[in-house]
Parts: structure tokens; sequence; C-alpha cells
């Protein structure tokens, strides 16, 4: 057997020498630089440490003061009056957050200390002491307090109570606003009534809660209070008048005996720059109410209404400037009888509400004559709050609502979950056909009978409206069912939730195909 071996040409190992000394030279060059490189981040690291001394040092000498630190006075002062009257109880608030923030550095407890804007509400409170009211008082300096009255309980010694009145009432010429509540116990009120014949000239806000006033305390007339503004009498067995208040403006009254409505009405002549009325009572159609129109309130904007029975009281008013009208019945009488005697009277009301809290299954249900009736009362509204229970009577192809020609907002409450409004849907199909700018239709305060359908029925009740109208979903129940079953026993879990329109819309794909485990 021969062995035949064959030898490497000169010009072949010529090449791959070459190769081998090139790489090598590329491999010396490339460790060349990476000592380069090296010797450059350590000069740069140096250099870094170096800058980063000069900046710490730079500080130590110049010592700036933190971002929070450098607000302007006004601003921080600003910021902390948020905080301090965003806390929940105002006596804490004035008692606890105001020295808690001013332990945080020296430069809060300086704006805290030198504004008096932080220290011109007092509270007659328990929880007070004399030095407290008394560096309120003094740290308030000239302005204008606000003081609150509450949480006092007792039928002897009021001395606790007259130590801290007495503090407050030196400077009775400063007092802009007063709350009176939570007073309970014959001493209490009788110290707190105390109140009632003294002058405050600079008094421009009251809100008294459950503590009887139908003796009509002076101080709250333009004599002892020129400057009396707002008013708000809540909680009130009865309130036999409104005070003689020749500069008041709003009044909110409260009250929950009988007989009181006829006579609190009668004194409102008095009140003739009154811009904004709410009456809360029991006030119906067994008492004495003046005379139809018989009183004139010309800079009356907003009335509320909520009686047993408004009629009465909307035939003595004339507001011919009324913008805002509200009104809530609990009687069995409807609508129709409410506003039957007013055709194009309330004709520059342009927000009209309407509550119905009557039960539904005793008395008569709304009916298309009331909602005739009401449309030609107000035939000018731009925005209607209704509850559900009015659609069928409003709402139709030829609905009386169609004389609505101004109406850009519509509120619907208390809807049925699992109802289609189909009325109203022709109604907005109508207004379409008409080329009337879409609608603005909110819908909010669901209920749900038992058994109703939820996911479904709120996509079919959105595709339906969906063109007709600019919806709006508010506070929308939602229930998502999750069905899961074992080899053994079925098992069927049920979530609830409550969702908001922005919710709602953000979350459609995962609620209107809830996933269901089999």
């Amino acid at each position: 057997m021969s062995l035949i071996m064959s030898l490497p040409r000169s010009s072949d190992v010529v090449i791959a020498m070459s190769e081998l000394a090139a790489a090598r030279a590329e491999l010396a060059r490339l460790q060349d630089r990476e000592r380069e490189l090296l010797e450059e981040l350590r000069s740069v690291r140096t250099a870094g440490r170096v800058q980063k001394d000069k900046i710490n040092d730079l500080f130590k000498q110049q010592r700036l003061p933190a971002p929070i630190t450098r607000l302007p006075l006004t601003v921080l002062s600003d910021i902390i009056h948020r905080v301090i009257f965003g806390t929940r109880s105002v006596s804490d608030a004035h008692r606890c957050t105001k020295r808690q923030l001013a332990g945080v550095s020296r430069l809060w407890r300086d704006a805290i200390l030198s504004f008096p804007n932080l220290w011109t509400t007092i509270a007659i409170d328990p929880s007070w002491s004399i030095p407290l009211v008394m560096a309120h008082v003094d740290r308030s300096g000239e302005c204008p307090l606000n003081i609150i009255i509450s949480n006092w309980s007792f039928d002897s010694d009021p001395s606790p109570f007259n130590n801290l009145f007495g503090v407050a009432i030196t400077c009775g010429h400063r007092w802009r606003s007063l709350v009176i509540q939570q007073v309970s116990g014959s001493a209490a009120i009788q110290a707190v009534k105390s109140i009632w014949r003294m002058r405050f000239p600079s008094l421009e806000r009251v809100k008294i809660f459950g503590i009887q006033i139908s003796d009509n305390p002076p101080f709250l007339t333009s004599r002892y209070a020129p400057a009396l503004k707002h008013l708000s009498l809540r909680g009130q067995d009865r309130v036999d008048q409104i005070p003689a208040a020749s500069n008041l403006k709003t009044g909110h009254f409260h009250w929950s005996g009988s007989s009181s409505g006829s006579r609190l009405l009668s004194s409102l002549p008095s009140c003739q720059k009154l811009r904004k009325l709410v009456l809360f009572g029991s006030g119906g159609p067994t008492e004495q109410w003046p005379a139809p129109q018989s009183i004139h309130l010309p800079a009356l904007v907003s009335l509320t209404l909520d009686l047993a029975d408004p009629q009465p009281a909307l035939a003595a008013m004339v507001v011919p400037n009324l913008i805002y009208l509200g009104c809530s019945r609990r009687s069995y009488r409807g609508w129709a009888h409410v506003f039957g005697g007013f055709p194009n009277v309330f004709t520059n009301v342009q927000h009209l509400r309407l509550v119905d809290e009557t039960l539904l299954s005793v008395y008569p249900k709304f009916t298309e004559a009331d909602a005739k009736v009401v449309c030609m009362a107000c035939p000018g509204v731009q925005h209607v709050e209704l509850p559900a229970n009015v659609i069928r009577g409003f709402f139709h192809r030829n609905a009386p609502a169609g004389s609505w020609s101004h109406l850009e907002r519509l509120t619907l409450k208390d809807m049925n979950v699992g109802r289609i409004p189909h009325g109203l849907i022709k109604w907005l199909d109508g207004r379409k056909s008409r080329e009337q700018p879409l609608l603005r239709l909110a819908l909010s305060g669901f209920r749900v009978p038992e058994g109703a359908l939820d996911g479904p029925w709120l996509t079919t009740l959105y595709e339906s409206l969906r063109g007709r109208c600019l919806l709006e979903l508010k506070d929308v129940p939602l229930k998502t069912c999750l069905k899961a079953r074992t080899l053994s026993q079925g098992v069927c879990v049920c979530t609830s939730h409550h969702l908001d329109a922005h919710e709602f819309m953000s979350r459609t794909c995962w609620t209107l195909a809830a996933p269901v485990i089999a």
C-alpha cells in the first residue's frame, strides 16, 4: 500500500502568515484603544467627582433653600389656607391642623402667624380654649370674622360657653358670618339666644340649624344687621315670618310644623332685593295663603318650592324675572293642578326642575294633560330636569314638549333599569327631522327592579339613543355575572359595579361581553 502526501504550496503559506500578522496587528490596535478609553473613563469619572464636590461646596456656601421654601409668602399662605379649610371638621382644622403645619418649618410658622386671613374662623366649641379664641381675635387683625357655634349640650352651668363667647363678642363689629348648629339642652339654647338682641354691623351670612327662632330675633333685622344678605334657617318647627332684612338676597327656610308657609310668604314683601328663595316644608292647601299675585318679588331669579302642594305659593307670587324654578310635590294632586292657573306666566324661566315624591301606586300617574299645562306655564325653558315617570306624558312624536323650541338640555332621573323610552326616541327623531340641534340628554339615578337585566339593556339603550342626542350617563348600575362550573356542582358568582359615564365608555368592551367560564 502506498501513502501519498501533498505538501502546501509556498504561496498558500505566505498568505496564511500574512493574515495572521494582520489579525495580531488589529488585536494590538484594539488593546491600545481599550487602554486609552479606560484612561479617558477614569479621567471623566475623576472630573465628575470634582464637579459634584464643587456643586456641593457651592450649595453649602450659598445655602440655597429647597424649592418649597422659595415660594412667595402669599402663595404659601394660600396653600396653607386651602389645606386648613379642606379639613372636614372646621373646629379641628383651626385647633389642630394649623398647629401641625406651623411645625413644618420656621418659614411656615411665620407665614401662618403673619397672615390674618388664616385666623378669621373662630369656633365657639367645647374643644376650644379661651387662649385659642383670644389668639384668633388678635392675629386676625381687622379682618372680617366667621363664627361657628356648635356642639353644645348642657342644662345647667353656661359658664364654659359664656367664657368663650365673651371673648369672641368683643369683636362683634367684625363678624361676617355666623353658623349655629348642634346645640341642645335648655340652658345651652338660652345661652346661644343671648345673641338675639346684639348688633352686628358687618354680618352678611347667617345659618341656623335646629334652634327655634319663631321669637323673631332682632339681630336678623336690618336695624341690627344692616349688611345681612344670606339667611338660612333649617330644622325649624315653624318659621312664622322672615325678619325684616331689606338687603337680603338669598333665603333658605326649612320647617317641619304646619301653618308656617303662608305666614312666611306674607312677610316676603319686605325683602325686595331677594334673588334666591328656597321654601321647604309641609305647606298645603289648608293654610290661609296670601291672595293670588299679592307678593311682588321683582329681583327674584331662583325659586325652589319643596312643599306638599306648591300651587298656593306659586299663585301668590309675582316673579317677572325668574330664571330657575324648582318644584317638588308630595300631595295627590297632579302637576296640572300646580301649574294650571299660570299659562305663559313663567315666560322667562330657563331652567325648570320637577320632583315627584308621591307614591305612584297610590296617587294618579302623570298624564299628557299635566305635561301640556307645564309646557304652557314655562314656554321658554332651555334646561329641564324631570323624573323618568313623566316620559310618556311629555315625550312622543307629537308630544307637548315639542312646544319647547328653545330646549337645549334634558335631564331624566330615576329611570328603571331594563326600560327603553321608545316615546322619547320618537320625539328625538321628530326633532332631528325638523333639523333642530342635538339635545343634550343626561340620564342619572337609575332604579334597579328585581331581576332587571343590566349589561344588554344598557347596550340597547345606548344604541337606541346614539345619533339622536348627546348622551350623558351618570351613576349607571352595572352587574356582571361570572359563571363557573365544576364536575360536581354548578357555581354562580355575581359581582356588582356602579360606573359613571366615563368609566362605562372606557370599559364598554368589557361590560358588553362579560366572560363566561364553562
